[in-house]
């Protein structure tokens, strides 16, 4: 490698580093991750430095274990079996998971805000196995909001449904989930492990009661809103068996041009099926949630905390396409742990980065964890002499032709 991509590689990595917690070493020693062994062990990695670049390098830039290692080999930089990388990422997704927490602002999601409850933001996205075209798997997935730390991962085929029966909440949770979860068996796994859930209203299958257990109109109360922009809620239940749930309906009807685009929307994911029926276009002017969150957390609060779960979900799909958040390496689960966490740790850097106080090389040069390997200059090949066998008949035959055509 030449001395100008040497201190290429340099610049780049101590950009990304600058941007760690100070103390992210002394983490890992923390962890046991890495640590002085004895020199008849012959370890190979004694620093955690070699081994987060190859784990973060693998993560940002899509690459195979055997790319990444060959790239690390040719700079002289670690020698590592692409199974040995393999196992480092198994084992350092507490790791990223601790250098995330430090690193995201969590002010704006801490549980102090929120009366004490942990935010959590559940979804699922399909994801595609390495070298595939089509929906190969899905990822259920929960995101703790106040460090963006993965709560919970879970890979399914392509048939796995999504239902909030696959979380696993815990008592001072706040999940915020979309429309697809709001049915009455997710509503009761939420409830019954001691969790509360926010959950955006599906009037299809999600039906509720009042006290007296009558069923409640839910287009006709919300057509008695008259203000845009006016949070309201009322006190509703949700019947699982013969289970009463309590909750509340917190609900906001849009601003005129907002319900407009809303109602085309809906038309428009319709037009399969048919036109919309005068309910669904009604409907499309509010944004009802479902929550039994306490009365503490007025419907203000769940409101704005729903459109949190939203940018959550927009940063997701950005992440999916400009990041390949989804070309997962392969659906281990404690690989996809580590890798997501990696993911999200590149995604804080690089905000970091782009910031005004952040240190950004002259020229806004492409930042790269690992140097891209030169083509080899390869040599025209020699054209080599070929020997010629003829048959004795045949030579015999060419020879008798030339001569009758030249006595003619």
């Amino acid at each position: 490698m030449t001395i100008e991509s040497e201190k290429l590689v340099k610049t780049d990595w101590d950009i990304v580093k600058a941007q760690l917690p100070t103390d992210w070493r002394a983490i890992a020693q923390g962890m046991k991750l890495v640590g002085e062994q004895p020199e008849q062990l012959g370890a190979k990695v004694d620093d955690i430095e070699p081994v987060l670049r190859l784990v973060l390098y693998q993560a940002g830039a899509s690459d195979s274990l055997r790319a990444t290692v060959a790239r690390a080999a040719s700079i002289g930089l670690l020698a590592l079996s692409h199974v040995a990388l393999h196992k480092w990422a198994k084992k350092l997704g507490p790791y990223l998971r601790a250098l995330l927490v430090r690193m995201v602002d969590s002010a704006s999601y801490a549980p102090e805000k929120w009366h004490g409850f942990d935010i959590i933001a559940g979804d699922a996205t399909t994801v595609q196995r390495p070298g595939s075209k089509g929906t190969t798997a899905r990822v259920h997935y929960a995101l703790r909001l106040a460090d963006l730390t993965p709560r919970h991962i879970e890979v399914t085929d392509e048939h796995g449904g999504e239902t909030a029966r696959r979380f696993r909440a815990e008592p001072g949770e706040l999940w915020l989930l979309d429309r697809c979860y709001a049915n009455p068996p997710g509503v009761g796994a939420i409830h019954d492990r001691g969790a509360h859930i926010a959950v955006r209203y599906n009037r299809g299958t999600l039906p509720v009661y009042n006290a007296r257990g009558l069923r409640i109109n839910v287009v006709q109360l919300l057509q008695q809103t008259t203000r845009r922009g006016e949070p309201r809620e009322r006190d509703v239940v949700v019947l699982v068996g013969e289970q009463k749930i309590s909750g509340r309906l917190c609900w906001l009807r849009l601003p005129a041009a907002k319900a407009l685009e809303a109602q085309a929307r809906a038309e428009r994911e319709r037009d399969a099926e048919g036109p919309c029926d005068a309910d669904t276009l009604v409907a499309a002017e509010y944004v009802v949630v479902f929550t039994t969150a306490p009365k503490q957390l007025r419907a203000a609060c769940i409101l704005e905390l729903y459109r949190a779960r939203w940018q959550i979900e927009l940063e997701f799909k950005r992440s999916k396409t400009l990041r390949e958040l989804d070309r997962l390496p392969n659906f281990l689960p404690e690989t996809i742990y580590s890798w997501i966490c990696a993911k999200l740790l590149l995604q804080v850097v690089a905000s970091k980065i782009a910031s005004p106080s952040g240190v950004f090389p002259p020229g806004g040069a492409r930042l790269r964890l690992l140097p891209a390997v030169p083509a080899a200059k390869t040599q025209p090949r020699a054209r080599r002499a070929r020997a010629v066998v003829r048959r004795k008949a045949g030579v015999e035959r060419r020879v008798r032709r030339t001569a009758t055509h030249s006595a003619a």
